[in-house]
């Protein structure tokens, strides 16, 4: 009789134990939170044909300026300072080319090198953390064709207003070819497009 009667007893002891297991299971597999993954979203794509049409929209992330600028220049230091705030048109001793909401002016002298400068600005539903703006969480890809090519590059990136009582930060992104800079040949041609990216 003993032995009857254990048997049974070990069997709903092991069947207890797995449908508690079970049960935890499917009790975490309810409870425990999803993690959320920021991703990088584009949030302003456009090219040189159309960039005097894409002013931002108020309180909008976007673009503001595409310009050259020259390569005797040192763009961490030129294109840190508050003044960049403004457009470059007056820019006349170290931009030769920008395209702006206002104004576009093309014309490059031919051989003059430079570093391809895009400018933008990014609210708060972009780049904000809590108590400021996180500029590594900004990002602007160019492509350019025709006498010189870059295909789909993140520029560097300098930042020239951070102040967290301000609706955006203000970045310029900027490339250099790491030898002797951009040029356009005599005659030539240049023709971009910039992605505007942000992870949130």
């Amino acid at each position: 009789m003993k032995k009857e009667y254990k048997e049974p007893k070990k069997a709903g002891i092991r069947v207890g134990v797995v449908s508690g297991l079970i049960i935890l299971l499917v009790t975490l597999s309810f409870t425990m939170p999803t993690p959320v993954m920021e991703e990088w979203q584009i949030i302003w794509k456009f090219n040189s044909a159309s960039a005097s049409e894409n002013a931002p929209g108020a309180g909008a992330s976007g673009w503001l300026a595409t310009f050259c600028l020259d390569y005797a220049e040192t763009p961490a230091n030129s294109l840190k300072t508050n003044a960049t705030n403004g457009t470059y048109d007056t820019w006349t001793t170290n931009v030769s080319g920008y395209a702006n909401a206002d104004d576009t002016n093309y014309d490059l002298a031919s051989e003059d090198p430079f570093y391809f400068v895009v400018r933008a600005r990014f609210n708060k539903t972009h780049c904000w953390d809590v108590t400021q703006f996180l500029d590594s969480r900004c990002s602007i890809r160019l492509t350019v064709s025709g006498d010189e090519t870059i295909s789909d590059v993140e520029g560097t990136r300098v930042v020239s207003m951070n102040n967290s009582g301000y609706d955006y930060i203000y970045i310029n992104f900027y490339w250099d070819d790491a030898v002797d800079g951009y040029r356009i040949t005599d005659d030539g041609s240049l023709a971009w497009n910039v992605t505007i990216s942000a992870k949130y």
